[in-house]
């Protein structure tokens, strides 16, 4: 009989103690509402005799639990399931269950058990983590943190642990435009800062300071920003580690557009920068300084229009304007100046025969040369094909200037001189001043001779006339330095030299220029 009443007390016994509870239970689900992690425990792990510990606790209290970090739990027993919410005061070393509208204060040995079981380390995270937010025009918002983060247990141990605490700010939030104002905040400053901006996956930009970043960016779209700050190990800590803000900002700046050159005079090349466009915008630059219309291109994230000057240009003052979306409903102007400057020109007089000039400089040298040397300079390559500065493609004597007012026998020539003549032995080399691609290379031209026309990307062209040899062919590439034919002296030449011209498109420009670099 004694036997009989040691086994009921023995039954009664485990049930007191939760063994009852946990032989019906299948798993526990813990909630994180924070990160929105989710954990499912099995219902015979020693975790899940702690946690049922703590659901079976009856010690009724008012604390309040308010403002604690608590984690929600799933009881699955069977078909059933139980729900309530397990909350954690990391200063006091206490734990709470809550159901309904009843709240329980766990006893302290469960809790320390509750305290270093890994499922609940978040409670340590939320208790020392810094807070940090965006200062997005005076509002405060809370983007995704993602954490790496060292701490203090309640043993006294240092942890380390990584997650993402889920934030409330989802794409097309943030928006920059010409006054929006967008800072990073943190409850500590951290010991260091580094901001990285991605275009599609690629790093658009990288400093210390979110604003100075994104002022830099010069292509409107969606970007996705990283600000990772650092707080390092001391004496004395209790914690440290990075906490790395994630989110991304829509910029959408009104274009600006810039005068790059500096020498602008008749002649001269004319470089724009636009910026802060939007991929699909168009554009259209406007001035009187410029006859010939040019087309905008992408370098560097930026849209460039490289304009020859009018050789005719007064100098002074003319507008200029960027005109974006022209013919829609989105059209705008973007106004500027545009100071010319004074540039002399040189005056030469030139006497040959009268059937070299009625030979090689009639209507049938005009005509032949438009229908054959200008069509090779109307299409060009949209990407910028040279590197750095261009080189002379011959060592020479300069005969004849770029924009010489030009005699012939007396009388006014039609036009101004294109380009240089460099006067240089039959047969001395004649080099690319930098790479491309031919477009144009033919013998006997009644006016320039054997001529090679090059194409350096981007509308930029140079050509070369009178040459005795062509070393290359139509749609050959060329590097710089590379040999494209010989000085010679034919079509209209009174002697062995090299007529070099730079040009954009058709337009003839000074050919000084590209040797002191164009854009870079």
């Amino acid at each position: 009989m004694k036997k009989v009443y040691l086994i009921i007390i023995l039954l009664l016994a485990l049930n007191v103690s939760g063994c009852a509870l946990i032989g019906n239970v299948s798993e526990i689900e813990l909630t994180n509402p924070a990160t929105g992690e989710k954990t499912v425990i099995p219902g015979s792990s020693q975790q899940a005799r702690d946690i049922l510990k703590a659901v079976k606790t009856r010690n009724k209290t008012v604390d309040s639990i308010s403002d604690l970090t608590s984690y929600e739990l799933t009881v699955k027993k069977g078909s059933g399931a139980d729900n309530y919410k397990l909350s954690f005061d990391p200063d006091n070393k206490a734990a709470y269950v809550s159901q309904k509208e009843n709240t329980y204060k766990v006893d302290a040995d469960t809790a320390k058990a509750l305290f270093l079981n890994e499922n609940f380390s978040y409670v340590y995270i939320d208790s020392t983590l810094y807070d940090s937010y965006l200062d997005y025009n005076e509002n405060k918002l809370k983007p995704d943190v993602e954490y790496d983060w060292t701490y203090k247990n309640t043993e006294g141990h240092f942890t380390k642990k990584e997650g993402t605490i889920k934030g409330s700010v989802n794409k097309g939030d943030i928006k920059i435009s010409g006054n929006d104002s967008l800072d990073v905040a943190y409850e500590k400053p951290p010991d260091s800062q580094v901001i990285r901006v991605y275009s599609d996956d690629k790093l658009a930009g990288t400093g210390t300071n979110l604003q100075d970043v994104l002022d830099k960016l010069t292509v409107n779209g969606e970007y996705a920003v990283e600000s990772q700050a650092q707080w390092l190990m001391k004496k004395g800590s209790q914690f440290y580690g990075s906490q790395t803000l994630k989110f991304t900002v829509d910029v959408n700046r009104p274009a600006s557009m810039a005068i790059v050159t500096r020498e602008n005079s008749p002649g001269n090349i004319l470089l724009v920068y636009v910026e802060n466009l939007n991929g699909d915008e168009t554009l259209k630059l406007k001035t009187n300084a410029v006859k010939t219309e040019t087309e905008a291109y992408k370098y560097k994230e930026r849209s460039m229009f490289m304009c020859p000057i009018d050789l005719n240009a007064e100098p002074g003052e003319y507008a200029l304007s960027i005109v974006v979306n022209e013919g829609t409903p989105g059209e705008y102007t973007i106004d500027g100046k545009l100071s010319v400057k004074i540039k002399t020109f040189k005056t030469q007089y030139l006497t040959v025969s009268e059937e070299m000039n009625e030979t090689n400089n009639n209507s049938a040298a005009v005509y032949e040369y438009a229908q054959l040397v200008k069509p090779a300079r109307t299409e060009s390559a949209a990407e910028k094909l040279w590197e750095g500065t261009f080189t002379m493609p011959v060592e020479g004597e300069l005969t004849t200037d770029f924009a010489e007012i030009r005699y012939v026998n007396n009388e006014l020539s039609s036009s101004r001189h294109s380009g240089l003549d460099l006067a240089a032995p039959l047969g001395t080399e004649v080099k690319a001043p930098n790479n491309g691609i031919v477009t144009f290379a033919m013998e006997g031209l009644l006016s320039p001779g054997n001529t090679v026309v090059i194409d350096h990307g981007m509308g930029l062209f140079t050509s070369y006339y009178h040459l005795n040899t062509i070393s290359v062919e139509k749609g050959q590439k060329v590097s710089k330095g590379d040999i494209i034919g010989t000085v010679g002296t034919t079509g209209f030449s009174t002697g062995p030299h090299l007529h070099y011209a730079v040009s954009i498109y058709n337009t003839y420009v000074n050919p000084y220029q590209p040797l002191s670099g164009i854009i870079d």
